[in-house]
């Protein structure tokens, strides 16, 4: 086989050693071909809508320019032969491939020549999530008035990537782009930070373009070359985090891929990279460049909690161009990528308490209530060496099932489980106990079993044998000796502390009811002179099952001085037993409806009060909207949503 590398370079090498994967990936270099075949020749002309390149600017720092459509055409590009593209670019003001053009053929070096006009590129087809890279060199180029460029392009590397973290998006034709930069600070000063605007849209991206440099030691240049790359990487918005101690290093996360590593390989060679980001529905272009660091093992995890590989850019210089890209995606046309796993932020944000890297604090479940074949509530109890947990009414806790399940075997793609590629074997579930004022030695959550999940689905699968054969352990489960790790505590989605507020507002959207059954409990559990006028409303297709457990958080009645309201929204016909169902008592009130919580039912009942909304994003979007135009200041609204 004919290929366009002799092997790893030594960057290559040495993060796939720090990863274990070199013996996997020994061999992989030989699917790097010299040049483009047929398909992937075609595939730039007819199918990508624009490309993603790589430049490198008068300080040998890498950035992602755009080369889109010109005009109406789908692309800008043709491919002559199997290893030329001929760009005819229109480009903007602030294209870091602007000023790099405006030198092109000045240096006197040859060898600087040489280095300075490597050049890469990414193209994907995102209505199929195909992708394909070529790396080599700016062979020519001509200006041909203001921003245009004909561009003639030498390729020798090619290699077509797989499609995981790559979103479905369809675009239309926008002809009259009108760029304006709005920054442009080609180089920060050591203290400064980016502006909230550019954090703001590096956290809202879901697909960001890396742009890097492989420089050969002389010693290395005639196996392995000198190339630049750019490639891909996708996840759900905020997927790349931004520190909040200096508002200027970026932090990616590595999730897995095909185990090449090469972009990787090239920051662990150079320590430069750079990042470009296109908001598809405004045009908007950001470009950043910087110095990068790979960090993998504690010290990622120190960083960011449970992530064991990311990377790191401090921003040096950085572009943001509005209204460039002369295409928009269509409405309604995203479909993001069934393999992005959640999202982990940086231990710095607080959005996590997680402990430090090392042995995590234990628990073993204690006892299983089984509500229904797919709703339980666990309780798990601390090894008694631990120390007591801190949980806030309403907060989450994640837990590491891999004594359980074991650590899942590598697999590129899994199209019947895209989610199991970069399975941790942690979940994180709401508390549905509360331990307000003092520490937690036990602790219980109610979760529903999730259609092919792999965690719930072996706790269910666990519960249910005994149910069947020996149900006395469901009410003492410790004999199962069934431990799991403790990761941390997380969520500031939490009841206000006593006397802050007195009218609360709880809006659940059926298994989105359990921080309000640990904020209840909390509320009952505040002693004498504790004040509280509670409205929760549930939307619910087992109203049985989450009555009962509301009654069960208030002891059945709540103390003098609280009162509940609970109107509970179902489809089921509950009439035969709504009189035994539907509890009355002097502090708590139940009422049921028949259908959907309607947009009116809002109005009254929200005003003046703190709400707090919990259930599917749908559920969450709806009733938040209904709240605030029942006057509710949206400062006075606090979110939890599920996570992906």
């Amino acid at each position: 086989m004919s290929t366009g590398v002799n092997g790893w370079h030594p960057g290559e090498l040495a993060i796939q050693r720090k990863l274990n994967f070199d013996g996997p990936a020994v061999h992989l270099w030989r699917y790097i071909q010299p040049e483009m075949d047929e398909y992937h020749s075609d595939y730039y002309v007819s199918e990508a809508p624009f490309t993603l390149v790589t430049v490198l600017d008068n300080d040998l720092r890498p950035w992602g320019s755009v080369l889109p459509g010109r005009d109406e055409r789908a692309s800008s590009l043709k491919v002559p032969n199997s290893q030329t593209i001929l760009a005819d670019a229109r480009l903007w003001d602030g294209d870091p491939m602007v000023d790099v053009l405006a030198s092109f053929g000045n240096e006197t070096s040859r060898t600087s020549k040489q280095y300075r006009y490597l050049m890469a590129g990414v193209g994907i087809e995102f209505r199929t999530r195909r992708r394909h890279k070529f790396a080599g060199y700016m062979r020519g180029a001509k200006n041909k008035g203001g921003c245009d460029y004909a561009l003639d392009l030498a390729v020798d590397q090619s290699l077509a990537n797989c499609p995981k973290y790559i979103s479905i998006r369809e675009f239309t034709r926008h002809p009259n782009p009108n760029p304006r930069v709005e920054f442009r600070v080609l180089e920060m000063g050591p203290n400064d930070e980016l502006p909230q605007t550019v954090i703001d849209i590096i956290h809202a991206t879901d697909t960001m373009f890396l742009a890097t440099v492989y420089k050969a030691r002389t010693e290395d240049a005639s196996r392995f070359p000198s190339h630049a790359g750019m490639n891909h990487r996708g996840g759900h918005p905020g997927f790349i985090r931004v520190r909040p101690s200096d508002r200027r290093t970026l932090v990616v996360p590595d999730y897995s891929g095909n185990r090449h590593l090469s972009s990787l390989g090239n920051i662990q060679t150079t320590g430069l990279a750079g990042i470009t980001i296109i908001d598809f529905s405004s045009g908007d272009v950001l470009y950043l460049t910087g110095e990068a660091t790979n960090v993998v093992g504690d010290a990622a995890q120190e960083l960011m909690p449970r992530q064991a590989a990311l990377t790191t850019l401090r921003v040096t210089g950085y572009v943001l161009v509005r209204n460039a890209l002369p295409l928009r995606e269509r409405a309604g046309s995203l479909t993001p990528s069934p393999y992005s796993p959640p999202i982990k932020y940086l231990r710095e944000e607080n959005r996590e308490i997680a402990f430090a890297p090392g042995p995590m604090p234990n628990a073993r479940l204690a006892k299983v209530s089984i509500h229904a074949d797919d709703l339980a509530t666990l309780e798990f109890e601390l090894s008694p060496n631990e120390k007591a947990l801190e949980v806030r009414p309403g907060q989450a806790i994640a837990l590491d099932f891999t004594k359980l399940l074991g650590r899942p075997a590598y697999a590129h793609m899994a199209p019947f489980a895209p989610k199991s590629i970069n399975d941790d074997r942690v979940r994180t579930w709401t508390v549905a106990s509360a331990h307000e004022g003092a520490g937690a030695r036990h602790f219980s959550m109610t979760m529903r079993r999730k259609p092919s999940g792999v965690v719930t689905g072996a706790l269910f699968a666990i519960a249910h044998k005994l149910r069947d054969a020996r149900p006395e352990l469901l009410a003492d489960a410790r004999a199962l000796a069934l431990d799991v790790g403790i990761v941390g505590i997380t969520g500031e989605f939490a009841l206000p502390p006593p006397a802050t507020s007195t009218k609360l507002l709880f809006a659940a959207g059926g298994i989105g009811i359990t921080p309000f059954l640990s904020m209840l409990a909390a509320l009952a559990a505040r002693g004498p002179g504790t004040q509280a006028d509670v409205v929760l409303a549930l939307s619910t297709r087992e109203p049985t099952v989450f009555v009962s457990l509301v009654r069960a958080a208030l002891g059945n009645s709540p103390p003098p001085g609280i009162r509940v309201q609970l109107d509970v929204f179902t489809h089921t016909d509950i009439l035969a037993f709504e009189h035994d169902m539907m509890p009355r008592s002097p502090g708590l009130v139940a009422t049921w409806y028949k259908g959907r919580i309607p947009s009116e039912y809002w109005v009254g009942v929200a005003e003046g009060r703190e709400a707090f909304v919990c259930g599917p994003n749908e559920f969450g979007n709806a009733v938040g909207k209904a709240i605030r135009e029942a006057g509710v200041p949206k400062d006075n609204i606090y979110r939890e949503g599920f996570a992906y």
